[in-house]
C-alpha cells in the first residue's frame, strides 16, 4: 500500500515538472514593424518645432499599409485638420505614400495626400544622445490647399529623454 502512494506521488510530480517544461510560443512582430515607430517630425512650412508622429500597423497587420498619425497636433489648430490616416507601404523599399485618404481623428473632413515617404534605417542621430537612429521624410498636402505642401523630416525617437521635444 505505501509502494502505490510513493509511486502516485512520484508518478504527479513527474507530470506536473514535465507541464512546468512546456516552452512559451514565440511572440512574433507586427506585419510593419520595420517601419513602425514613434518619430520626432519638423516642416520646413511651419517652422523649427517638432512634432511627434507615429507610423503602426493596420489592424488587418497589413504588409501593404500602416496608420500615419500626428500625435501632437502638428497643425497647432483643429481648423488646419490632422495628418490620420492608412497610407500604403513598400517593406522592401521602406517607402509610403497615398492619395486622398481621408483624416481619421479629425472633425476636419478633409483629404490629404502623402507622398515620397521613406524611412531610412540608421540615417539619423539623436540632437543631444548622438544615438543612431532612424529617418524619415515625407510630404503632404491637403484637398482644400491644392498646390501646398508641407515637407516633413525628423528622426526615430531614441527613448533618451535628452532627445525628446
Amino acid at each position: 500500500m505505501r509502494n502505490n502512494k510513493i509511486y502516485i506521488l512520484i508518478t504527479a510530480l513527474a507530470i506536473v515538472f514535465l507541464g512546468s517544461c512546456k516552452k512559451d510560443p514565440e511572440v512574433g512582430g507586427t506585419a510593419v514593424e520595420t517601419m513602425a515607430g514613434t518619430w520626432w517630425v519638423q516642416s520646413e512650412e511651419v517652422g523649427a518645432s517638432y512634432f511627434q508622429f507615429a507610423t503602426y500597423n493596420t489592424s488587418a497587420n497589413s504588409t501593404t499599409e500602416m496608420w500615419l498619425d500626428d500625435l501632437s497636433s502638428f497643425w497647432g489648430s483643429a481648423s488646419l485638420g490632422r495628418v490620420a490616416g492608412k497610407v500604403n507601404v513598400d517593406l522592401t523599399n521602406q517607402t509610403f505614400s497615398v492619395a486622398k485618404t481621408t483624416n481619421t481623428n479629425t472633425g476636419y473632413p478633409v483629404s490629404f495626400t502623402v507622398s515620397n515617404g521613406k524611412i531610412i534605417k540608421g540615417g539619423s542621430i539623436g540632437p543631444v544622445s548622438k544615438a543612431v537612429t532612424d529617418s524619415i521624410y515625407f510630404e503632404v498636402e491637403y484637398t482644400d490647399d491644392p498646390g501646398t505642401v508641407y515637407h516633413m523630416s525628423g528622426y526615430k525617437r531614441t527613448k533618451f529623454s535628452e532627445d525628446d521635444h
